[in-house]
């Protein structure tokens, strides 16, 4: 693609992910993001031969940026490899990432139907289960190995939308004065998991980055390879 092609698909995907956040998958129309780009309709049908394909480069654009922003975190973080600083980052990255918030929580009010498509980007994306990943940190020396995993992972599943809930959100009531922020629930959280899961000896917080790093940018990659995937069937 030549350059002003390049920056004409980039204003589209930044209208199209402004959009979904604001009206959703269910009200967005083509012709919607033709308007806020300024360009012919016909122009975005060039560039993206039907909705549900603007929608999948738009959420695997925002995944892209998502991996990037957390990576960031982590390296800056001088106590990241412990499972405590995957959520640090997880907060971090999601309170400045509001469509990749609603991606990772499967917003019905922003994907609404397309979530029910078959061979969706959500489908075909690779997943860690909390469990594996809590074994992989285990094997890297950051959780202890007496810990059970299976009950953990299904603790640590249970609360992911408590934290999600406290996540700041346009347009939102106001807040619950019982509901915590979303800083002072994760600061309790990193403190009750670097209790609970910190072996006797200290975590060894080195290899659990490198593991943490090497995880994000292996998603990095596979959401290229979805990327080039998506060009190519166009």
């Amino acid at each position: 693609m030549s350059v002003n092609e390049v920056e004409r698909e980039q204003a589209i995907l930044d209208a199209a992910a402004e959009l979904l956040c604001r009206i959703g998958y269910q009200k967005l129309t083509m012709g919607d993001v033709a308007e806020a780009v300024a360009l012919h309709r016909g122009l975005v049908y060039l560039q993206f031969k039907s909705k549900d394909e603007l929608v999948e480069a738009t959420v695997l654009r925002e995944l892209g940026r998502y991996a990037q922003v957390w990576r960031a975190h982590l390296e800056a973080d001088p106590h990241a490899g412990s499972v405590a600083s995957v959520y640090r980052a997880m907060v971090h990255t999601l309170t400045r990432l509001p469509l990749a918030a609603a991606i990772v929580a499967r917003d019905e009010d922003v994907f609404g139907r397309y979530l029910r498509k078959p061979g969706t980007v959500f489908e075909r994306l690779p997943q860690v289960s909390t469990r594996e990943f809590l074994l992989r940190m285990q094997e890297a020396g950051t959780v202890r190995p007496d810990v059970d995993t299976r009950t953990t992972a299904y603790l640590l599943d249970a609360l992911t939308p408590a934290i999600r809930a406290t996540l700041p959100t346009e347009g939102a009531l106001p807040a619950d004065p019982d509901r915590p922020s979303a800083d002072e629930l994760l600061a309790t959280l990193a403190d009750l998991l670097e209790r609970a899961l910190t072996p006797p000896d200290g975590a060894d917080l080195n290899r659990g980055k490198t593991l943490l790093l090497a995880g994000l940018d292996q998603a990095r990659a596979d959401m290229s390879t979805e990327t080039v995937t998506q060009e190519e069937v166009s």
